[in-house]
């Protein structure tokens, strides 16, 4: 071989050794909560326009306490929270921001007695729950706040995680839990296997609606965003937010498939999943769009304990 035939095969070589490089998708990680919106993620991370540029990878936190160690961290620049979760990050001093919310309320209490049908008729009850001092747990104080109700009449029993919640609750004498799709949906079906006449006895938005006398919903969750990494690509983020929302188009028109989907990432069967999308008031709106009612939302809490939302009230640009 001459050296310009060596030269040019060198060339060859070295353009072949660098494509990879040139080709490679540029990582988009996003983190999901272990509850039915997560299954936006899921579908939005297959079939979304950001796919042709970005390898997305989504991962599912199990407990609140390893969402705040990941934040803390840096590993979680992107995730799926209760909402007041960033509130309290930013008053913290953390550079995070509110991106979205999925949900606008997926909390009910599911029975074995067909009389539970009011956050009245749990006084005197047993009731079990996941998450301490956090989302479900702050939204039940507010409501028998707001209603009058001495908590402490309920016997609350605490418990780390959603399943745990379910599994004790079927297996012993508890009167009700307080759940989250598609834990809530799961249990249902479990029960009958288990010849243990399981119901929704009744849901929390609308006892929240109903409470404060306003719309039947709770602004539950979204995603929170490190602002840095949110302000270094913009662009990608409006794209990941239509491809969620086309992701909640395509479940609402494909809920076995969006099942199938869902249970790649979440404690729970396909049929769960394919039972919970409607009651699990899912939508993917801009937290800026939603500045009012979040704040409506957030005074409830501060009043509850102002210690949930960092010591004080969110500033609006909070909200992206």
């Amino acid at each position: 071989m001459n050296r310009r035939g060596f030269l040019g095969l060198g060339a060859a070589l070295g353009a072949t050794a660098f494509a990879p490089n040139l080709l490679a998708k540029e990582r988009f990680d996003v983190w999901g909560m272990p509850a039915i919106p997560s299954t936006m993620l899921a579908v939005a991370s297959l079939q979304g326009e950001l796919t042709k540029t970005h390898d997305i990878k989504l991962r599912i936190w199990n407990n609140p306490d390893q969402l705040r160690a990941g934040v803390a961290s840096g590993e979680m620049k992107l995730t799926a929270a209760p909402s007041n979760v960033g509130v309290n990050l930013a008053n913290q001093g953390i550079n995070f921001g509110l991106l979205n919310i999925m949900t606008n309320g997926l909390q009910n209490i599911i029975v074995k007695d067909p009389n539970i049908k009011s956050i009245e008729d749990l006084i005197g009850k047993k009731l079990i729950m996941p998450f301490k001092n956090d989302m479900p747990d702050l939204v039940l104080h507010a409501i028998c706040k707001k209603r009058g109700i001495d908590i402490s009449k309920i016997e609350i029993n605490y418990v780390q995680t959603p399943p745990e919640a379910i599994g004790l609750f079927l297996q012993k004498d508890f009167d009700a839990a307080l759940s989250i799709e598609p834990m809530s949906s799961a249990a249902i079906l479990r029960g009958k296997k288990m010849g243990v006449d399981v119901r929704v006895g009744f849901e929390l938005p609308e006892v929240w609606g109903e409470s404060f006398g306003i719309k039947p919903y709770i602004p539950q969750a979204g995603l929170i965003v490190d602002l840095d990494y949110y302000n270094a690509n913009r662009d990608v983020f409006e794209i990941f937010h239509k491809d969620m929302q086309n992701a909640l188009k395509w479940i609402l028109e494909n809920k076995q498939s969006a099942a199938q989907i869902g249970a790649q990432y979440l404690p729970a069967p396909e049929p769960a999943l394919a039972n919970a999308f409607e009651r699990s008031n899912l939508t993917v709106t801009k937290a800026k769009d939603l500045t009012d009612e979040l704040m409506s939302f957030f005074e409830v809490l501060f009043e509850l304990n102002p210690k949930l939302l960092g010591g004080k009230m969110p500033d609006k640009s909070l909200f992206l």
